[in-house]
């Protein structure tokens, strides 16, 4: 198995410094080779396609129900950069989308209008205020450093490995920038509620696992992840992120 690598330690950033993060990253984006010869060889088709459809899936939310909690706490903290900024990191989630969608349309793989999984993400974010908005997105995001790293590895075409490189640099700011805000959320809590409540979000992340490895076992099998590399790498990266960032 091919071991993920960490980004370092950074200081907390403000929403100014997130949202110049955002702005300038949509200006510098990884050129993809569109127009490279290679296509999917009925092995590698019949690995990923039902696995990339549910993701590409679960990528192009409109994020409705996480703007509406934005707004609520932006309204009572008056922090509109916060708002400018997620907005922003849900445009890249959507580009997420519409690459991998143009990938799968070079494929000849159909794109999926529904499926249970994201079903049950977006119900557990409708309606919360932003923390547990922010907690549900923090488990998508880190199982997504391994998915998209076992994704990369899973196939010879160049345009889908470089496709990954790009989402996967995305998705290590963005573990970022919903921790930095989950910090600020709990800054006032009291240290046993704060433990309590990351606890509880731990929970949901190694259950979490064991879905996503029911359903797209192929790619990761494919590319030499077992389930006990995927509890590994989400246990280390989540522990990292709260105790570094």
């Amino acid at each position: 198995m091919t071991s993920v690598t960490l980004f370092p330690p950074k200081t907390s950033q403000t929403s100014a410094d997130w949202l110049a993060y955002f702005e300038h990253n949509r200006q510098n984006l990884l050129t993809l080779p569109w127009n490279t010869p290679y296509f999917l060889t009925p092995e590698e088709k019949a690995a990923i396609a039902h696995s990339i459809q549910n993701f590409q899936l679960g990528e192009q939310s409109e994020g409705t129900n996480l703007m509406k909690a934005t707004r609520r706490y932006v309204e009572r903290s008056g922090d509109v950069e916060f708002l400018q900024a997620m907005k922003l990191f849900i445009g890249e989630e959507q580009r997420h989308a519409r690459d991998l969608g143009n990938f799968m349309q070079c494929e000849g793989i159909p794109l999926r209008q529904k499926h249970w999984s994201d079903r049950l993400f977006r119900r557990f974010r409708r309606g919360v205020n932003l923390e547990i908005a922010l907690r549900v997105l923090l488990t998508a995001e880190i199982i997504a450093t391994i998915y998209y790293k076992a994704l990369q590895e899973a196939t010879h075409s160049s345009l889908l490995q470089k496709l990954c490189q790009q989402i996967l640099q995305d998705e290590h700011q963005h573990l970022r920038f919903q921790i930095d805000r989950l910090e600020r959320l709990q800054q006032q809590r009291k240290p046993w509620l704060k433990q309590a409540s990351n606890f509880g979000n731990y929970l949901f992340l190694m259950l979490t696992i064991l879905v996503v490895w029911l359903d797209h076992y192929r790619v990761f099998h494919r590319s030499g992840y077992c389930l006990m590399d995927i509890y590994r790498h989400c246990h280390h990266t989540s522990r990292y992120l709260w105790e570094n960032t």
